[in-house]
């Protein structure tokens, strides 16, 4: 007996339910545990995407509009409007004294804006440009 894994994975709250009263249908009662298993690859994979962290990197340059609230699209592998990431930091590993200062004000200035998801992209709004290009990740991508 073989079950079709629907790609992607889909998550379906319509599984009938069996009992002693039901016509034990061979071919239906099959689609239960192909639910059941489609349901378990849905929940595996967004589990995983929950803890993955996409890098996003906001170039100083890439800022658009002459007044606040300046603007910034990227490409974002994966984005899908509605979804909603936590933002966090990308702050490299050994960076200088300096290098973390200018990356905390940077990352304040994206944390107090906002950010909105579209179809593999996503839009970022300030109410001040960072001085510098900064990597955030986008977690949840």
């Amino acid at each position: 007996m073989a079950f079709t894994i629907k790609n992607p994975p889909e998550f379906t709250m319509e599984i009938p339910q069996w009992d002693r009263d039901t016509l034990g249908d061979g071919t239906e009662m099959t689609k239960v545990p192909e639910a059941l298993l489609n349901n378990e690859v849905y929940l595996k994979a967004f589990a995983e995407r929950l803890e993955h962290v996409t890098p996003v990197t906001l170039p100083a340059s890439g800022w658009t509009g002459s007044a606040a609230p300046f603007t910034q699209a990227v490409a974002v592998p994966g984005a899908v409007e509605g979804m909603e990431p936590m933002l966090v930091s990308a702050l490299e590993d050994g960076a200088s004294a300096a290098e973390q200062k200018a990356y905390i004000k940077a990352y304040g200035i994206i944390c107090g804006g906002t950010a909105e998801l579209g179809d593999g992209t996503a839009t970022f709004k300030v109410y001040k440009k960072p001085a510098s290009d900064i990597t955030v990740g986008l977690k949840g991508v």
